[in-house]
C-alpha cells in the first residue's frame, strides 16, 4: 500500500512526485507484458506434451501449494517435466522432457527529439541551471529549426519539450529560481535531499 503524500506540497515536490509516479508505472506495465507473455510461452509448451502425458498429469496426486513467490520467471527454467503418476507396475515410462521457448522480452525505447537533446546538451554545456528566457534567446540563436519562428511558438515548444523530460523522462528536473519561477537543471545537480548543489547556483 502506497504512503498518503502530504497535504501541502510545493510545486517542487509535485513535479518529482509526478515523475516518480510515472516510473512506477511504467515498471508496473513491463511486469504486466512480461507475466502475460511467460504465460503465453508456458501454455504453447503444454501444447506440445502428448495425450498419454497429459492423462498421468491429471491423475496425479494434488499437490499443496506452498507460499506463492513475489515474482515470476521463466528466463532460468530450461525445460519443463510432467510428474509422473503413482503406478503399481516398474516398468511404467517416465514423461519426456518438454523443451519451453526461450523468453522475449519485449522493450520500448523512445529516442530523443533533436528538441530533446538540444536542452540535455545546452545544460551540459552550460553546467548551470537555465530559466526558460535564457533557453528562448539560446534557441534563437542555435537552432536552425525555430528559425522564423515567433517566441511564443517557441515558449509552446520548449513548455511541451520540458514536461516530456521532466514528467516522463525524467531527464531533467525544476528547481525554484529566485522568485522568478522555475529553472531547469539536470537530475545529478540534486543533493540527496534534493536541494540544487552549490556549484550549479546562479
Amino acid at each position: 500500500m502506497s504512503k498518503q503524500t502530504k497535504t501541502a506540497l510545493d510545486p517542487l515536490e509535485i513535479e518529482q512526485l509526478i515523475s516518480v509516479y510515472h516510473s512506477e508505472l511504467r515498471q508496473l506495465t513491463y511486469r504486466v507484458l512480461s507475466v502475460r507473455k511467460n504465460i503465453e510461452q508456458l501454455e504453447t509448451a503444454l501444447t506440445k506434451v502428448s495425450p498419454n502425458q497429459r492423462e498421468k498429469i491429471v491423475s496425479a496426486p494434488p499437490v499443496v501449494a506452498k507460499a506463492a513467490p513475489q515474482t515470476v520467471s521463466i528466463q532460468s527454467a530450461t525445460a519443463y517435466t510432467a510428474p509422473a503418476a503413482k503406478s503399481s507396475s516398474s516398468t511404467s515410462k517416465a514423461p519426456k522432457k518438454v523443451s519451453m521457448p526461450e523468453p522475449v522480452v519485449v522493450r520500448r525505447k523512445r529516442k530523443l527529439s533533436p528538441w530533446d537533446q538540444f536542452i540535455l546538451s545546452t545544460l551540459e554545456e552550460g553546467d548551470k541551471v537555465l530559466i526558460m528566457s535564457e533557453f528562448l534567446e539560446i534557441v534563437k540563436e542555435n537552432l536552425a529549426e525555430a528559425q522564423g519562428w515567433t517566441e511564443a511558438k517557441i515558449k509552446s515548444k520548449l513548455n511541451a519539450v520540458f514536461h516530456k523530460l521532466a514528467n516522463k523522462k525524467g531527464s531533467i528536473v525544476k528547481v525554484s529560481f529566485q522568485g522568478r519561477g522555475f529553472a531547469y537543471a539536470l537530475p545529478r545537480w540534486l543533493n540527496p535531499a534534493g536541494e540544487l548543489k552549490k556549484k550549479y547556483r546562479r
